[in-house]
This record gives C-alpha cells, sequence and structure tokens, in this order.
C-alpha cells in the first residue's frame, strides 16, 4: 500500500496491529446475558469534525456519529436499541453545542434508537476555545446473529451504496483538497437500519466500510480461510478523489468505501429477495476459497 494516508498522519497499519494485540475482533463486543445477547459499540466522527469547523455547520456530524456507531452494530445482526454521547470542548458554545445535539436526536430517529444520556465536559486545558471532539456508545440487541457459519464459496457480496466518504478518510481528503471544500463532504454517514434489520434472514455477513475501507473491513467477517473477489466502478465524486489521490485503486480502496457503505454476504439464491428489500443494493463481487 502506498504512504498517501500515513503521510496525512493516519498509520492503518500500525492501529490493525494495536486492536490485534488487544484482542479485540468484529465491529462491537456481543454480551450473552442468557435469555438474550446485546452487542456494545463506540466510535467517534474523526477529523470530519475539522470540515465541520471549517465551513461552520454543525448540525450534521452528530447524524454522523450516530450512523458510526448503529451500523457497526448492524454487522452482529443486531437493532440499535440505546445511545449515549460524550462531547467535549475547551468552551461551551450554546449555539454550536445545539446544532450538534440536534444532529445526534436525528440520528437517533433515523437508527429507531433512545438517546438515553451523555456527558458533557468542558476542557479549557485540553482543547482551545471552542474546538471539541465527540464519542458515541451504542447498545443493541440481537435478532438474528451475524455472521453465520454456512458462509461459503460461490457465495455472493452485495453492496449497499454510501452517502460520500462518511466519517473516514478525511485527514487524507483534507489534504488532498488543501481546506477547499463544498457542503456536499458534510453529507452525513448513511444510517442502514431500515435496510439491513428487514433483509437480516437472507444476509450471511455485513460489514460497514470505515477505517481500512473495503479491503480492511470485507475480511472482518468472511471465515479466515477464504478469498473474496470484488470489482469497484468508481462513479461521480469519488473518480475525481481517486483522480487527486494518484494512488492504485487497491490502495484507494483501503481507505475509503469507493461508494459502498455496507457489504453483504449473501447466498446466490438470496439476491433477488435482497434487491427486493434493499432497492439500490447491487452484486459486487463473490467469496472464493
Amino acid at each position: 500500500m502506498t504512504d498517501a494516508y500515513k503521510d496525512a498522519g493516519v498509520d492503518i497499519a500500525k492501529a490493525s496491529q494495536l486492536i490485534k494485540q488487544l484482542g479485540f475482533s468484529g465491529y462491537g463486543a456481543v454480551i450473552d446475558l442468557g435469555d438474550t445477547k446485546i452487542v456494545l459499540s463506540t466510535d467517534g466522527v474523526g477529523t470530519k469534525i475539522l470540515v465541520a469547523e471549517q465551513l461552520n455547520v454543525f448540525d450534521t456530524i452528530g447524524i454522523d456519529l450516530v450512523a458510526m456507531c448503529a451500523n457497526d452494530i448492524l454487522c452482529h445482526g443486531a437493532k440499535p436499541h440505546s445511545f449515549l454521547d460524550y462531547y467535549a470542548t475547551g468552551s461551551l458554545n450554546l449555539e454550536k453545542s445545539k446544532e450538534i445535539l440536534s444532529g445526534i436526536q436525528t440520528g437517533c430517529e433515523l437508527a429507531d434508537c433512545k438517546l438515553v444520556g451523555g456527558e458533557t465536559a468542558e476542557m479549557p486545558d485540553v482543547y482551545e476555545g471552542d474546538k471539541f471532539d465527540l464519542a458515541g456508545f451504542c447498545m443493541g440487541i440481537v435478532i438474528d446473529e451475524l455472521p453465520r457459519k454456512n458462509i461459503e464459496p460461490g457465495d455472493l457480496i452485495m453492496g449497499i451504496p454510501s452517502s460520500g466518504p462518511h466519517s473516514n478518510g478525511f485527514s487524507l481528503i483534507r489534504k488532498l483538497y488543501g481546506g477547499l471544500f463544498h457542503l456536499n463532504v458534510l453529507t452525513p454517514t448513511r444510517i442502514y437500519v431500515q435496510n439491513i434489520i428487514p433483509a437480516l434472514p437472507y444476509i450471511k455477513a455485513a460489514a460497514h466500510i470505515t477505517g481500512g475501507g473495503i479491503h480492511g473491513n470485507l475480511p472482518r467477517v468472511i471465515p479466515s480461510n477464504m478469498d473474496y473477489t470484488i470489482s469497484i466502478k468508481l462513479q461521480d465524486w469519488w473518480e475525481d478523489l481517486y483522480t487527486v489521490a494518484n494512488m492504485p485503486q487497491y490502495d484507494f480502496e483501503c481507505v475509503f468505501n469507493c461508494g459502498w457503505g455496507m457489504l453483504l454476504v449473501v447466498g446466490k439464491d438470496d439476491v433477488d429477495n435482497i434487491t427486493e428489500i434493499i432497492n439500490d443494493s447491487k452484486v459486487l463481487g463473490a467469496i472464493t476459497s
């Protein structure tokens, strides 16, 4: 992989090494309570915060915050149930804070989960002025646990379109575009709850495409003794970003979702069922031996 992302200050390989050392796997922590299983997940919105600051628009990143956690929960076959937020700032700006929290509330509505609490912290020695950071915490209830054990070569990989780069890769985007942005880059992360939950009976695995891009996330949900083929045709804004990035497409796919925010592994016989429920889904590849 090229050093483009590393040069922008993000070392994916080092982060992956740390996760392996800690022994973490999957998109969340699955906890067996006896009668039911729950999934806990936590995430943030990364340096997309800096773009929001630059454009002075704060009513969308709260949606991103919920989406990044709720979409992870879905990958375990769980429905998001409850959400908490952590909002840390140097100095509390009430107008900005209201916009951020309004976005979180909207995100919870889109994810069909409850905002049950949170924490707001003023830390002037940590954050300059009214600079801030966000973290989210989501709990979901397992409905039909994923990934399944019946994944096999010949199963197909289907993609559900993203709404843009979501909340990933912005350190590189900011470097590539030199801070010249338009409002479209703040389009909030698509929340896939209404797509995934009805389709669960027909899904063998789901991969939320976040840090590490396509090739850093799809292997997380398929057996280690299997491989995959996938073909991504970059369109619209993605093609422009790819040209500006000037990196091999495989490497580009190791950073960004490339237009596909959620990838599903499904049996051949269930493709029609998926497309009927998720109208904009598309076959992109297959599982191989």
